[in-house]
């Protein structure tokens, strides 16, 4: 008798390999461990050092008459799968590798059992068929030539056997019987029925529903996915009672012409494709078997590895028809060209454009000053009240966020726009004095005003002003130079006043460690989904928006500009959580510190919303000093920075608070405050030729 063809590799470890193999001129012996082992050495993350002392194998491939020299196969797994993760995880393909999977069909099942061995979804693969490969099947079925006249499921398992030699394929060449079924069935997780025998289509799930093994078909039909849960619903009827109620025995002896409509049943004919419907009528007329195109067949490996991925990582798959049709996806066509331009909001040119400061009466100079300081994402936490007698700005208690604890960063806007009213009611001489109001109801500041209209200009103070006017936030890149020493003394002038101090990180030693700290709280704000959501609502692409950041004036790189909108999608960060990842997060933040001259820490004396609100003064004066002596400026102020203690540091991140509260411990090493004292802010100065983007302003 002919002996049965080999359908797997064989395994030998190195001492086991028969000299003959290596003796035989015929035999083509290859050694992939060199290339092997060097992609191990230089994967992401490290290997287990004990996979790299895993000893090789060799794998035997008859049919080929090759013998290839191959890892050992934890670390051939670790390095066949690698490109699968953060897709499917670790624990994932250990479950998956533990799954027994029966094939019923190798035309279809034979590009279900490819994806799911691509995809590592199976430890053992059972591949049932009675039928040779003829030429009329090579329009779906990824085999060669070479392949003709042998048995469909002998040319899948050897296929797949050449992809991983280490997963176990077992062959049923006589397809599925009453004889073989029990056989096939036993100890199977799941089975894949792609068949087209509508009595073994039948007798396959009578049996699968005896045993409680779940049963999965895919049409290639308009992409129709079935799932069958008889492992869940033991009762269930075959096929979701679309044929009725089926026995096995009422279709022995059935011909075609009265098995085709049970099986047009099935597939709804309302719901087919006009194509299929059609040759259900010309089946033994025009046509001699149902339609497929390998698109389709491709397609249902896909779906059908889709569905395997759920049930291995134990999300929701319950029994139920799903269809995945191309066409009809393609009818729905639309084009990102219309949605880009649709989005461009069309602005106002006449709200851009300003009365000039000179034709400015009093009291608008003064209020448009004050509407023109920085606020955390320029959210403009204030209302600005103007009347004969003085311009209070009063703070807004709506326009805040998670960061802002207890109004500390909107005290500290009210006290720039404070400063730059004031600047401006002295440059026309109508500045009478100013006024701090600051109590558990109340946080504001008051320019008071004298002989409005009346005043005498000053010279010295309308200079200041157009300082003042033309700040702006700057984040690009700077060149990395080191702050003069002379310009270190005319800021420290500034800043060391009653109410604050400076404290300058200008070594590289310095600045590297508070890098460090920004690229850490920055991926807290990514990972943390209030923190995420509140980061992306301040983002704006508007030209109609008046408050928040433009996003042009980011001045991202081209590959995190190429991923602003990944970066803002919620889920995506939630899996990065998951995953442990997202390192490159804050890679940004922490490149556009190390690029910059120094970072001016401003520290305040004192933590009443008063002190904060004071410091906010002096804030906008170290910003327009520092763009005088030549800087750019950004603010990068850490998440934490306003929290008093590692408690309410911790508050701030459901996920990740212990890593701000130390973050928050770092900091106070970096720049040590007394009990009494906290960090106002954090500016970045740089020498940049980034572009000025003004920021724009709420209509008042």
């Amino acid at each position: 008798m002919p002996s049965a063809p080999a359908t797997t590799a064989v395994l030998y470890s190195q001492s086991e390999v028969p000299d003959s193999l290596f003796d035989d001129d015929s035999i083509d012996v290859t050694d992939l461990t060199v290339q092997t082992t060097r992609a191990l050495d230089e994967i992401l993350p490290p290997v287990d050092p004990a996979l790299l002392a895993e000893e090789p194998r060799f794998a035997y491939f008859p049919w080929r008459k090759s013998l290839v020299k191959i890892p050992g196969p934890l670390s051939f797994r670790r390095l066949r799968l690698d490109r699968n993760r953060h897709k499917l995880t670790a624990a994932d393909l250990d479950a998956a590798a533990k799954l027994r999977i029966g094939v019923v069909g190798l035309s279809v099942g034979h590009a279900i059992a490819l994806t799911l061995t691509l995809e590592g979804l199976a430890g053992e693969l059972r591949l049932a068929d009675f039928d040779d490969l003829e030429l009329t099947n090579m329009n779906r079925i990824p085999a060669t030539l070479l392949d003709i006249d042998t048995n469909k499921a002998v040319v899948a398992s050897r296929r797949l056997s050449e992809i991983d030699p280490y997963l176990t394929t077992s062959v049923f060449s006589n397809g599925i019987t009453a004889a073989n079924i029990d056989e096939f069935l036993d100890g199977l997780d799941l089975v894949v029925e792609e068949c087209d025998s509508f009595d073994v289509k039948v007798l396959v799930r009578h049996r699968c529903r005896q045993l409680g093994i779940p049963v999965l078909m895919e049409t290639s039909d308009g992409g129709t996915l079935d799932v069958e849960r008889f492992d869940l619903e033991p009762d269930r009827p075959l096929f979701h009672g679309l044929a009725g109620d089926l026995h096995i025995e009422d279709l022995v002896g059935l011909d075609r012409a009265r098995l085709t409509p049970l099986a047009v049943k099935v597939l709804e004919p309302a719901m087919v494709t006009a194509p299929m419907a059609a040759s259900a009528i010309e089946l033994g007329h025009s046509v001699t078997a149902w339609p497929q195109l390998a698109g389709d067949v491709l397609l249902g490996g896909a779906t059908v590895a889709a569905a395997v991925r759920r049930l291995v990582q134990g999300r929701p798959l319950p029994s139920g028809r799903v269809r995945f049709d191309r066409d009809t996806w393609l009818d729905g066509l639309t084009d990102p060209l219309d949605r880009v331009l649709g989005n461009v909001g069309t602005a106002d040119e006449s709200a851009d454009r300003e009365l000039p400061v000179e034709e400015m009466s009093d009291l608008e100079l003064i209020t448009y000053a004050a509407s023109r300081a920085p606020s955390a994402g320029n959210q403009q936490p204030w209302q600005i009240i103007a009347d004969d007698d003085s311009v209070t700005i009063a703070l807004d208690r709506c326009r805040t966020s998670t960061l802002d604890i207890e109004h500390r960063a909107s005290a500290v806007a009210v006290g720039a726009a404070l400063h730059n009213a004031r600047v401006a009611a002295a440059s026309r001489g109508v500045l009478d004095d100013i006024e701090v109001v600051a109590d558990d109801r109340t946080i504001l500041g008051r320019v008071r005003l004298k002989g409005l209209g009346a005043g005498v200009h000053a010279p010295e103070h309308e200079r200041e002003l157009r300082s003042l006017l033309a700040r702006s936030t700057r984040r690009g890149p700077g060149d990395g130079s080191p702050l003069d020493d002379t310009d270190l003394i005319r800021l420290a002038d500034v800043a060391d006043t009653e109410v604050t101090r400076l404290v300058p990180l200008a070594d590289r030693a310095r600045i590297t460690t508070f890098a460090s700290i920004a690229d850490r709280s920055d991926r807290v704000r990514f990972l943390t989904p209030q923190l995420h959501r509140e980061m992306f609502a301040e983002l704006t692409a508007d030209p109609t928006d008046g408050a928040g950041i433009d996003i042009a004036s980011l001045d991202l790189p081209p590959a995190m500009a190429g991923m602003l909108d990944v970066l803002r999608r919620a889920d995506v960060m939630s899996l990065l959580d998951e995953w442990g990842g997202g390192a490159a997060l804050g890679a940004d933040a922490a490149a556009r510190v190390t690029s910059a001259s120094g970072i001016l820490l401003l520290v305040q004396r004192g933590r009443t919303s008063a002190d904060y609100l004071r410091a906010g003064l002096v804030v906008e004066q170290l910003w327009a000093t520092a763009e005088q002596l030549g800087y750019a400026v950004h603010p990068m102020t850490p998440a934490f920075l306003y929290a008093f203690d590692d408690a309410t540091a911790r508050s701030l991140s459901s996920n990740h608070g212990d890593v701000l509260a130390g973050l928050r411990r770092e900091m106070h090493e970096l720049c040590p405050v007394a009990d009494d004292e906290s960090v106002t802010i954090a500016l970045r100065v740089s020498r940049s030729a980034s572009p000025t983007v003004r920021s724009r302003r709420l209509p008042g």
